[in-house]
């Protein structure tokens, strides 16, 4: 869905690709989802982990995740995946991270950042995982230009 809303440069996505995590997670299966959407051109799929992206600093103006940095058992990885995410922004670039658990200490690292305008708010029922007792919670921010 965020790839329907590029209108000039490229989607990425980033994951390590491990079906053992994800029913049916290929990239292969990634890139079909793609092309049926109509947004094959305008995507690029890597292979990498989240708390060591493998892109330069100031690479992106979005960087989304979505429900992916709980998966992350470790809280010190967890923490480095979001100081990589805040990394490869560029300056003025918007970040969400949709998740179900840990959005708070997400939201205050990116506090301890410096990154402004964050917010968290909850996503309502359809974006339960699994029932009301693990709700997803998006946290957003921007980073400050220059």
């Amino acid at each position: 869905m965020a790839a329907e809303l590029v209108a000039n440069g490229q989607a990425v996505g980033l994951d390590l690709w491990r079906s053992g995590d994800q029913s049916g997670n290929t990239q292969q299966a990634a890139r079909r989802n793609a092309d049926r959407e109509s947004v094959g051109s305008r995507v690029r799929f890597e292979s990498g982990d989240m708390s060591a992206k493998p892109f330069p600093d100031a690479s992106f103006d979005l960087v989304l995740s979505s429900l992916a940095i709980h998966n992350i058992e470790d809280a010190a990885a967890r923490q480095k995946a979001i100081d990589e995410a805040v990394r490869v922004l560029k300056p003025g670039g918007r970040l969400a991270i949709a998740d179900f658990r840990a959005t708070a200490g997400y939201a205050s690292r990116l506090r301890e950042l410096g990154i402004k305008d964050v917010e968290r708010r909850g996503l309502g029922w359809r974006m339960w995982y699994g029932g009301p007792w693990a709700a997803t919670t998006l946290v957003t921010a921007t980073k400050a230009k220059g």
